[in-house]
C-alpha cells in the first residue's frame, strides 16, 4: 500500500510538471518550486477542512485529469507534447536536480529529531498534522507556546510522512523538509546543456552545500529561517528572469512564492515586504518585461495586484484562524508587553547587547565549525553580498540602471535586516540572556540572517549562472573553461566559504550518533511519563484534546518538551506542584485558564489530590486515570474518560 501510494504521488507530480512546462514552455527545474507553492496552498485548504488526507483523492483526479487533457488533443498535439515531454525529461538540469532531491531524502532517511526547536514546534507540529489530519481545534495546537507559527513547511512535511500511513517516520519529514529547501535552488542548474558527469556532480554538491556557506541549523533541524531564505532568492530572481514567455506564469510564479513565503514564519512578512519593494524598483527602473507593450501597465498593476492580495490571503486567513483557534506565541506576548510596559527592564542590558551584537557580527565566523578555506563573519558576508553586486554591475552582468539597482537594494536592506535582528534581540527575545554572551549572539545572527544572506545570494548565483558566460567566450580561454567556466566559479566559490563538516553531517555523518540520540530520548521518559503516554492514547482522534498534566516530582524542562512530542497530537500542559498545598479556588481557576479538556496525575505521595475528591462525583480521585473535564463556568466536574465518550 505504502509503495502504490508513493506511486500514485510521484506520478501526479510527474504529470502536473509536465503540463506546466508545456503549458508555459519553462523547464521542469522551473516549475517544481512553482508546483511545490500549489502544493502548500491545497495542502493550506485541506488542513482546514481537517481533511488533509484527501490529497490521495486530488492526486488520482489530477492523472485522471491530465489522461483525459491528453486523449482530447489532435494526434499532432499530443507528438508535440510527448517529443517536449522527452526533451525536459532528458535535460542534464533534471535528472541533476531530481537524483539529487533523490539521493538526499534516502541519505536523510534515517535522521532523527534533535533540536530543541523542534521538538518545541517544528517537529512536533508536525507529528499533530500527522495523526490528526488539518489543523488542531479550539486550544488543541500541541505547541501551545509558538501557537501562531504558520504551517507551511509543516505541509510539506506531512505530504511525505503521509506515504507511510502504517507508521511516524522522522526521516520522511527530513525528505520533505529539504525538498522543500532545494527546490527553490534547482532552477540554478536551468541553463546546463553540456552532459560532463564531474560537472553536474559538483553542481549537485554546490546546491547541497551552497546554504551552509552562511547557515547551520537547517542541516540538522527543521529551520524555518533557510526555508524563508530559498523562496526569497528565489522571489529576486524571478523578478528580473525576462527569459518567462508567459505573463501568466511571471507574475503568477512571483504571487505564489509570495504566498508561500509569508505562512512559512511569523516574519516571513517582513521579507514579502522586501520583495514588493524591490519588485515595485525594478518596475520603475523601466527594466519590465512589458514596458513597451500594448496594455504592459495593465499587465503589471494585474501581476502587482496578485502579489499583494495572495499573501494578504494567506497570511490573513491563518491570523484570522490562529484568533478564533486562540493560538498565540509566546514570542508575541513577550513582544507586545515590551512595547507596551517595559515590563523586562530592558534598558539595563542595552549596552550589553549591542556589545555583544558588535563583538558577534565583526569579529566572529558565521560558521559553528569552522570552514577549511575561508569563514566569513556576517559583516564579511555583507561586504562580499555587496562586492559581488558592485563587480557584476563592472562587468555587465546586468544593465547600469539594474546593476546600481540590485547594489543599491542588497546594500541597503542588509543593513535594515540587520537592524532589525538588533532590535529583536532587545525586544521579542527579551530576558533570554544567551544573547548577552558572543557565541549565542553570532548563533542567533547566522539563523535570523539567513533571509539575506543565503537568499540574496541565490539571487546573485542566479544573475552570475545566466549571464556570466559572457565572460569566457575570449578565445584566449581553453574550450572546457569557455564551456564550464561559469560553473566552475559557482562550485569555487562553494568550495571555498562552505562548511564541509555540518554538510557531511547532516547528509550522512549523523548515522554515526543515532544510538546516542535514541539513549537520550529513552532517558527522558521516565515511568510516570510512559505511564501518563499510555492513558491518553485514546485521544488520537480527538483533536481539539488538552490535558492538564500534574507531575509529581519536578522534571526538566526538556523532559517535558520531548514528553509533549510524543503524546502528539494531543496537547499537554505542565504543573508540577501539590494541589492540595494551595487554594481550591485558585487551582481550579488555573485548570479553567489552561482551556484544557483532560486531566491526568502522577503518583504523588499519599493523599497530595484530595482536593479532588469532592469533583469526581463522590469517587476518590484516582492518579494514573485519565479524566474528562466538564465545566460550566461556575463548577467543574472530573469524570473518568472510560465513563465518557471521546469527543470527535
Amino acid at each position: 500500500m505504502t509503495y502504490l501510494m508513493i506511486l500514485l504521488h510521484m506520478l501526479a507530480v510527474l504529470v502536473c510538471i509536465l503540463l506546466l512546462a508545456w503549458r508555459f514552455r519553462v523547464s521542469l527545474v522551473e516549475v517544481l518550486p512553482v508546483f511545490t507553492c500549489g502544493l502548500v496552498f491545497v495542502l493550506y485548504l485541506l488542513a482546514f477542512l481537517h481533511h488533509l488526507s484527501w490529497i490521495d483523492g486530488v492526486a488520482v483526479l489530477a492523472v485522471a485529469a491530465a489522461v483525459g487533457w491528453f486523449f482530447r488533443q489532435k494526434k499532432e498535439e499530443r507528438e508535440a507534447f510527448l517529443c517536449a515531454c522527452r526533451y525536459n525529461m532528458t535535460r542534464p538540469s533534471f535528472i541533476t536536480g531530481i537524483l539529487l532531491l533523490a539521493v538526499v531524502a534516502v541519505c536523510t532517511s534515517s535522521k532523527l529529531v534533535t533540536w530543541w526547536d523542534d521538538f518545541n514546534f517544528w517537529a512536533v507540529d508536525a507529528r499533530a498534522l500527522y495523526f490528526s489530519d488539518g489543523f488542531a481545534g479550539k486550544y488543541g495546537n500541541v505547541a501551545a507556546a509558538f501557537g501562531d507559527y504558520p504551517p507551511a513547511t509543516q505541509l510539506i512535511k506531512w505530504w511525505f510522512l503521509h506515504l507511510n500511513p502504517q507508521e511516524f517516520r522522522e526521516g520522511l519529514a527530513f525528505a520533505g523538509y529539504y525538498t522543500m529547501n532545494l527546490v527553490f535552488l534547482l532552477p540554478l542548474l536551468k541553463k546546463e546543456k553540456g552532459k560532463n558527469v564531474f560537472i553536474l556532480f559538483f553542481m549537485a554538491a554546490a546546491l547541497w552545500l551552497f546554504p551552509s556557506v552562511g547557515e547551520y541549523f537547517g542541516y540538522n533541524g527543521f529551520c524555518a529561517d533557510l526555508t524563508m531564505a530559498c523562496i526569497y532568492g528565489a522571489f529576486l530572481y524571478a523578478v528580473t528572469d525576462r527569459e518567462v514567455e508567459s505573463e501568466v506564469f511571471y507574475y503568477g510564479r512571483l504571487a505564489l512564492y509570495l504566498g508561500v513565503l509569508v505562512i512559512v514564519k511569523s516574519i516571513g512578512f517582513v521579507w514579502t515586504l522586501f520583495g514588493l519593494v524591490f519588485f515595485l524598483l525594478y518596475r520603475r527602473s523601466g527594466e519590465g518585461r512589458e514596458q513597451n507593450r500594448n496594455g504592459g501597465k495593465q499587465a503589471a498593476m494585474r501581476g502587482l495586484l496578485s502579489m499583494i492580495l495572495l499573501p494578504a490571503a494567506t497570511g490573513g486567513t491563518w491570523l484570522l484562524f490562529c484568533l478564533l483557534m486562540r493560538r498565540v506565541a509566546n514570542s508575541t506576548t513577550t513582544a507586545v508587553k515590551y512595547m507596551v510596559t517595559d515590563e523586562y527592564g530592558l534598558s539595563g542590558y542595552m549596552g550589553e547587547y549591542a556589545a555583544a551584537f558588535v563583538r558577534a557580527f565583526f569579529g566572529s565566523p558565521l560558521h559553528r565549525d569552522e570552514s577549511l578555506f575561508i569563514n566569513m563573519t556576517p559583516f564579511g558576508c555583507y561586504l562580499c553580498i555587496c562586492l559581488l553586486s558592485l563587480l557584476f554591475l563592472k562587468w555587465k552582468l546586468l544593465s547600469g540602471r539594474m546593476g546600481r539597482l540590485v547594489l543599491g537594494f542588497c546594500t541597503v536592506s542588509g543593513a535594515l535586516f540587520y537592524g532589525i535582528i538588533f532590535l529583536a534581540h532587545i525586544t521579542i527575545f527579551a530576558g533570554e540572556t544567551q544573547y548577552l554572551e558572543t557565541s549565542g549572539m553570532i548563533l542567533s545572527i547566522e539563523r535570523y540572517g539567513a533571509p539575506f544572506t543565503i537568499g540574496t545570494l541565490l539571487f546573485l548565483a542566479h544573475i552570475w549562472l545566466n549571464g556570466g558566460s559572457r565572460l569566457f567566450e575570449s578565445e584566449k580561454f581553453p574550450q572546457f573553461v569557455r564551456r564550464y567556466g561559469v560553473q566552475l566559479c559557482f562550485i569555487l566559490f562553494v568550495a571555498l566559504t562552505a562548511n564541509y563538516q555540518i554538510g557531511y553531517y547532516g547528509l550522512v555523518g549523523y548515522r554515526d550518533d543515532l544510538e546516542m540520540h535514541q539513549d537520550e530520548r529513552e532517558g527522558y521518559l521516565d515511568a510516570q511519563a510512559e505511564a501518563f503516554l499510555n492513558e491518553i492514547e485514546i485521544l488520537r482522534t480527538d483533536h481539539r484534546a488538552r490535558v492538564y498534566y500534574i507531575r509529581g516530582t519536578e522534571t526538566p524542562g526538556f523532559h517535558n518538551v520531548y514528553t509533549s512530542y510524543v503524546a502528539a497530537p494531543a496537547s499537554v500542559v505542565y504543573r508540577e506542584a501539590h494541589p492540595d498545598r494551595e487554594a481550591m479556588d485558585w487551582v481550579f481557576q488555573e485548570i479553567r485558564n489552561s482551556h484544557a479538556s483532560y486531566l491526568y496525575a502522577d503518583e504523588p505521595d499519599a493523599g497530595a489530590y484530595t482536593i479532588f475528591d469532592g469533583v469526581t462525583q463522590g469517587e476518590a480521585f484516582s492518579c494514573g486515570m485519565l479524566y474528562r473535564i466538564m465545566d460550566d463556568g461556575e463548577n467543574i466536574q472530573l469524570t473518568p474518560v472510560s465513563d465518557v465518550e471521546i469527543i470527535q
